[in-house]
């Protein structure tokens, strides 16, 4: 476990630190660029048919411009608020593709007759190829819901239908825009029929045109009928009113009523205007009335009203009594009462009282003077007004009828006179033939085809066929449930990754895979070797695993090759042993032409000694091999047994190191029971063939019986391949630096 422990806080950074590697995306789209490059090339085989049997379309345009005013013979400058502008233009746009504009066209072009007479020259020809076939299939079809199409025969169109289904075509067909930024409306029709595209436009322009002069000459013509009916009503009306004004003046022997009353009602403004002035004067006595009405006669509440204030003589008086009181007050301190200076003041000041008393009284008296004055004049105006009144009542009573009979001439003559000037315009407005809306380009046959657009129609497809090819190879790479690279065994099973080991091509080899490393110690598969001895090395460098068990988690998946190259490797620096434990399907002996018969059974057995069971494979005196002997009937009991860990410990001590080729561990528990007895378990997954989740169960089974699992090996990987996955993967720094020292616990 001091391996794994010491391993883990590297990857768990790592996996801290992710961060979007846009090159892995890369990498996935270039493995698949084989299925790109087939989806594409479907796309573009299926776009170029569409554009090869598509119909061409040709479209025809005009341009037209629609003046919002209605040009007029004596117009003069007239204003339109923009919203108007805005929604006489959307008006436009619903009139051009309206039913009764394309019904028109119809006329103009003839094409009902047009389209009977492609009718009758259909109905000659059989239908072939293609179109036949569908036909065929789609009558079956009708036929197996119990209906026969062709049974019933088809009902007679009639011509007022055909003229409403080609209307709606054109209808359907036309495209309208324009008049936002300027007056110029754009009009346009598509069809595979160049000349007819063009005619149906032109004569689209020529119906736009003549409805709307149609339009407001109907209008001109029904306002100049209805202007001409009531202005002959309203000339008799006037001169009936005229007759009676005449008779009745005669009759009472008037003259004229509106001098008379210009006169009256001038006097009755005059008074008026007087009434206001004397009521404002009325007013003003009134309150000054009221001020002294309620004040006591020798109150000093009397100085500070405005007329005294305003009176010269009262106000020097008051004046005066201030300072002769301030005097008497001074004197009565120095002399107090029977001194004749103070007798003296005293007498002074009731003379300055007594006078301004009766000043006081004399302003009163003119105040209540002028408030009855004021309010005699008022009473009368009134009076006078009220006379007035009656005068003019008087006569509007006797005028009245006059009156009537005047202002009834006077209407009667103005509103004739309003319609015969309207009438007069209307007139001139009939005979003024312009119309607001002209054409300025018209459409001319179009010589090539907007649609289909071949060029967009190829770029859309293989648009489309990378598009969808990216999409299926990233949809397969999520689908990918087999180990590619190192990286995966560490990310899928949390533990180290300790190399690889390549697959050999028999053109690459002279030996059979097992025995690859003797055979040639500097070939890149045996540095791949030596890369995953150093990992092990490393994995604990005070205490580095002596007994070494290589297991997978299934069958053929390239253990025994790599437990093989394993111990070859482990010979060049030390007395080594590689142990054969697999004791249900053996393949040391075989595979590296063992003749002896004795092993690790017998040995446990006690039929022979320790030497009979060792062998040497090749002429390296340091490599020696221990097969599994005779096939026992319970390998589990032999393998858990007290013989089986007192025969390794004492291996132990003949060998520097002993590497043990063990059976898978998913079909049997055997792997999971030596991986207890061993320094450290190496797990071998097979490249592109072991699945994930195959892998994570052995090695949770090795760890919950508390194995040291040191790492995993990718075994019988590709590196040309591996390079799609990064470019270190393809090249021989790989393979020296898989674990580097300073990631590994000392």
């Amino acid at each position: 476990m001091t391996s794994q422990q010491g391993l883990n806080p590297t990857l768990t950074n790592d996996s801290a630190e992710e961060t979007l590697d846009l090159s892995q995306y890369w990498r996935t789209i270039k493995r698949a660029k084989w299925l790109i490059a087939a989806v594409t090339m479907v796309c573009l085989l299926i776009g170029g048919y569409i554009a090869a049997t598509a119909t061409p379309i040709y479209q025809a345009s005009s341009k037209i411009l629609a003046d919002p005013q209605q040009p007029n013979a004596a117009r003069e400058e007239q204003y339109i608020a923009s919203a108007l502008v805005f929604l006489f233009y959307e008006t436009q746009y619903e009139i051009l593709q309206s039913r009764a504009i394309a019904e028109t066209v119809v006329d103009k072009l003839d094409l009902v007759e047009k389209y009977k007479k492609e009718q009758l020259a259909n109905k000659g020809k059989k239908a072939s190829g293609l179109s036949a076939t569908i036909t065929e299939i789609k009558q079956e079809i009708v036929a197996l819901f119990g209906k026969d199409e062709s049974a019933a025969p088809a009902k007679k169109r009639s011509d007022h239908e055909i003229k409403v289904m080609l209307a709606a075509d054109i209808q359907a067909g036309l495209k309208v825009s324009g008049g936002k930024q300027s007056q110029i409306i754009n009009i346009s029709y598509q069809s595979d029929d160049p000349q007819l595209a063009t005619d149906i436009i032109n004569a689209l322009g020529e119906a736009y045109i003549q409805f709307g002069l149609e339009s407001r000459l109907g209008d001109v013509k029904n306002t100049e009928k209805w202007l001409s009916e009531q202005s002959s009503e309203l000339k008799a009306q006037l001169s009936a009113s005229e007759e009676k004004l005449r008779q009745f003046r005669m009759q009472q022997g008037i003259v004229d009523s509106s001098l008379q009353q210009r006169d009256s009602n001038s006097r009755l403004q005059s008074l008026n205007s007087q009434l206001i002035s004397a009521q404002t004067e009325l007013s003003t006595a009134e309150e000054l009335y009221r001020q002294v009405e309620g004040v006591k006669p020798d109150s000093k509440a009397f100085y500070s009203l405005g007329p005294v204030l305003q009176n010269k003589t009262a106000s020097d008086l008051v004046k005066e009594e201030a300072r002769l009181q301030s005097k008497v007050d001074e004197l009565f301190e120095r002399y107090k009462e029977k001194h004749p200076k103070m007798i003296s003041a005293r007498t002074e000041l009731k003379s300055v009282r007594d006078s301004l008393s009766r000043e006081i009284a004399k302003i009163v008296d003119r105040i209540e003077s002028d408030y009855r004055l004021a309010s005699q004049q008022v009473n009368n105006i009134q009076r006078l007004i009220s006379n007035e009144k009656d005068e003019i009542q008087s006569l509007q009573g006797s005028n009245f009828t006059l009156t009537s009979l005047e202002r009834e001439v006077e209407n009667n003559r103005r509103i004739y006179e309003s319609f015969i000037n309207r009438l007069m315009e209307t007139n001139i407005r009939g005979d003024f033939t312009a119309s607001n809306v002209q054409v300025i380009d018209t459409a001319t046959v179009p010589t090539s085809p907007i649609k289909p657009n071949v060029k967009l129609i190829v770029a859309l497809s293989v648009f489309m066929g990378v598009f969808f090819g990216v999409v299926l190879a990233f949809v397969k790479e999520a689908l990918h449930n087999t180990y590619r690279t190192p990286d995966a065994l560490e990310e899928n099973l949390n533990i180290p990754a300790l190399g690889i080991t390549m697959a050999l091509k028999k053109k690459d080899t002279h030996t059979i895979p097992e025995m690859e490393y003797s055979e040639d110690t500097r070939s890149v598969f045996a540095e791949s070797i030596n890369s995953i001895r150093t990992g092990l090395q490393f994995s604990n460098i005070d205490n580095p695993p002596k007994t070494l068990l290589v297991t997978s988690a299934t069958g053929a998946e390239g253990k025994s090759t790599l437990a093989m190259n394993l111990a070859a490797a482990y010979s060049q620096i030390g007395k080594t042993l590689l142990l054969e434990v697999d004791l249900r399907k053996p393949s040391i002996a075989k595979n590296l032409k063992i003749q002896s018969r004795h092993g690790l059974t017998d040995l446990l057995a006690g039929t022979v000694n320790f030497a009979d069971c060792i062998v040497n494979p090749t002429d390296n005196k340091q490599f020696n091999v221990m097969p599994c002997g005779t096939i026992p009937h319970n390998p589990i009991e032999l393998l858990s047994s007290e013989k089986f860990a007192k025969a390794l410990q004492s291996l132990k001590t003949h060998f520097d190191h002993i590497i043990l080729d063990g059976p898978p561990t998913l079909p049997v528990s055997d792997a999971c029971i030596v991986g207890t007895k061993v320094d450290g378990v190496i797990v071998a997954v097979r490249a592109e063939e072991t699945k994930i989740k195959v892998s994570k169960e052995a090695v949770k089974r090795l760890q919950k019986l508390h194995a040291n699992v040191i790492g995993a090996v990718l075994t019988v990987a590709e590196p040309q391949k591996m390079s799609y996955y990064g470019d270190h993967y393809y090249s021989g720094e790989y393979y020296g630096t898989v674990v580097q020292p300073e990631n590994v616990k000392s």
